[in-house]
């Protein structure tokens, strides 16, 4: 199976289910790139680069297998990670100006809740202040 014969590409972007990701680089390769970086768009080159954080997760056995599957595609996965989300940590650091990959992979969650999160807030009223007449 190719990406681009099966699956249509949404504004650049794939999303790859974890049994897609099984049936390219098996069960504990899906597991391990999962917990790395699911949940954040990564983008998977076309050949796999020695030394590379993807293929430091992964090994090049696996990490060929990945660029034959997703190899030029931006693609998330899904977030693997446990944990619980940390709703009030995250508009703090969005406040201080991180962006949503970043505060995604630090946390554990995916970068999807962040943006969702940031709208929120941006989205929300500020509160009104009564003024005293005397």
């Amino acid at each position: 199976m190719t990406v681009d014969e099966e699956r249509e590409v949404v504004m650049g972007e794939l999303w790859v289910s974890h049994d897609e990701l099984v049936d390219a680089i098996g069960d504990d390769g899906a597991d391990l790139l999962c917990r790395a970086v699911g949940g954040v768009s990564t983008y998977i080159p076309r050949k796999p680069v020695a030394g590379s954080p993807l293929s430091a997760v992964l090994g090049m056995k696996r990490m060929e297998r990945l660029c034959a599957a997703f190899g030029g595609l931006r693609v998330t996965l899904p977030n693997r990670r446990k944990g619980e989300p940390f709703k009030d940590r995250i508009v703090r650091m969005l406040e201080t100006g991180k962006s949503p990959g970043r505060i995604a992979l630090e946390l554990g969650v995916t970068e999807r809740y962040v943006r969702i999160l940031a709208r929120q807030v941006k989205e929300q009223p500020k509160p009104q202040v009564q003024l005293r007449l005397w």
